[in-house]
């Protein structure tokens, strides 16, 4: 089983710990934060998107497409009411290489 550790640092701000890698989260100012890294749900989406475009990369590695220009956009919406939390994801893949009949398997 994978672990990490996310240590509370000040504030609003952790710092999470993986594998040797550490990144800082935190809330705007506006939530009681300093703004010193992506909140929590930033990361999230972060990783949605990170995951997608890393098997996308890997099916056009394989297929011997170009991947210059790859980038993948999620934007996401909170739902306002209690408990709040992403309502919805929407994540769009850009491959200016990409052959239209590869389309469907991307």
């Amino acid at each position: 089983m994978a672990r990490l550790t996310a240590t509370f640092k000040s504030g609003a701000a952790f710092n999470i710990e993986c594998r040797g890698h550490s990144v800082l989260t935190d809330q705007p100012v506006s939530n009681g934060g300093a703004d010193s890294g992506m909140t929590p749900p930033e990361f999230f989406a972060g990783s949605l998107a990170g995951c997608i475009g890393f098997y996308v990369a890997r099916y056009c590695q394989q297929a011997g497409i170009d991947t210059d220009g790859l980038r993948v956009d999620c934007d996401w919406s909170v739902v306002e009411e209690s408990p709040r939390r992403i309502g919805e994801f929407s994540i769009d893949v850009h491959l200016p290489g990409l052959p239209e009949k590869r389309r469907k398997a991307v």
